[in-house]
């Protein structure tokens, strides 16, 4: 899809990216310095303008792995051990 197809759409974040692929492609084509150095301003500026836009990604590491497992065990154990009791 083309970029102005893809502006036609009115999905901003598909056209910023859409966006960036053209604009790397001017630059790695790019023999002019004073052009280069106006494509690569834009370039920063259209990554900036996705990452503002695009959805943050689920970040964890081990340790939050480990807390939730516990936590859900936990949970589980303090489930199974009221039913466990015994009626007198």
């Amino acid at each position: 899809m083309s970029l102005k197809e893809t502006a036609a759409t009115g999905k901003r974040l598909e056209t910023l990216q859409a966006l960036r692929d053209h604009l790397a492609q001017a630059i790695d084509a790019c023999d002019s310095m004073r052009d280069l150095a106006a494509l690569s301003r834009q370039f920063a500026d259209v990554l900036q303008q996705i990452d503002a836009l695009a959805e943050p990604e689920k970040k964890g590491d081990a340790v939050d792995e480990i807390a939730q497992r516990r936590a859900a065990r936990r949970s589980g154990t303090a489930k199974t051990a009221g039913s466990s009791k015994r009626s007198s």
